[in-house]
């Protein structure tokens, strides 16, 4: 029969080590003097909040950049790689703010009929036209 040996509890407990992790404390490194010195003077000069406002403007500023290239962008009236996208989106959008013909026949029903003559009004006279 086949065994294998590196399976059996003796191998396993050989590998783990002998020391219990939990009651170890982790020594602090103090960098000295001479260190601090050195990190001052070749350190970076930007305060912190420049890192946030780093992330944050890429994060916002490639994607805008993206949809004003693909929508908004003026590529000419010849056939470009947006085109198709454009088109949907033209498309999308009439059907999204126009009305289908039941909702307009459903707000033609609904309207009270309204009359398309003027008032005319007699003995006004404005001035520079004769009445």
């Amino acid at each position: 029969m086949f065994t294998i040996n590196h399976f059996r509890p003796t191998a396993l407990v050989r590998r783990t080590p002998c020391t219990r992790s939990y009651s170890k404390k982790t020594p602090v490194i103090r960098p000295t003097p001479s260190q601090n010195q050195s990190t001052e003077q070749d350190g970076d000069f930007r305060p912190p909040w420049v890192y946030s406002a780093s992330h944050i403007l890429t994060y916002t500023l490639i994607p805008t950049a993206i949809v004003y290239c693909v929508f908004l962008a003026d590529w000419g009236e010849r056939e470009h790689v947006f085109s198709p996208v454009r088109r949907w989106t033209t498309k999308y959008k009439e059907s999204f703010l126009s009305l289908s013909p039941d909702e307009a026949s459903l707000i033609k029903e609904s309207q009270p009929p309204t009359t398309t003559e003027l008032p005319v009004t007699r003995g006004i006279q404005v001035e520079g036209r004769p009445s």
